[in-house]
């Protein structure tokens, strides 16, 4: 019976692993790549990894194989956010479909910083001077 456990997480682990190779090879931009690929990817890697723990029934391998899953849980969202800002700021082409872009006029060039308080970077600025000047005013009395 575990023999069919081990082959059904074996055969989950492949398919989720093929369709995250279709999604990288298919996908039009590399924002739905990622997506694609960190997504599929982990939950094919963490099937075999299920899979291991079955056919092995061993307490080490089933405690490296948590930490492994948990590693693999907390970093790649983490890569895949870096990756993205990353092809963000250097301005990668969107596929041409792209219904909205939130970080659109977000990024400060001068202290390359993402600036995602308010809906629009403009209001920011203008409600930044119009303090200012209201500061500048009270200093002056």
């Amino acid at each position: 019976m575990i023999e069919y456990l081990v082959l059904l997480f074996l055969i989950l682990g492949t398919i989720f692993i093929f369709v995250a190779s279709i999604g990288l090879l298919k996908m039009p931009d590399v924002y739905l790549r990622m997506s694609a690929s960190t997504i599929a990817g982990t939950f094919g890697v963490a099937s075999m990894l299920i899979a291991a723990v079955l056919h092995f029934r061993d307490i080490t391998i089933a405690l490296h194989v948590i930490g492994i899953i948990i590693f693999l849980i907390l970093t790649v969202p983490v890569g895949a956010h870096m990756l993205g800002r990353t092809s963000h700021i250097i301005k990668l082409k969107k596929w041409d479909k792209t219904v909205c872009d939130d970080l659109e006029g977000k990024f400060d060039e001068n202290t390359r910083e993402f600036d995602c308080n308010n809906k629009d970077n403009k209001d920011n600025k203008d409600n930044k001077d119009n303090k200012d000047n209201k500061d500048n005013k009270t200093d002056n009395k």
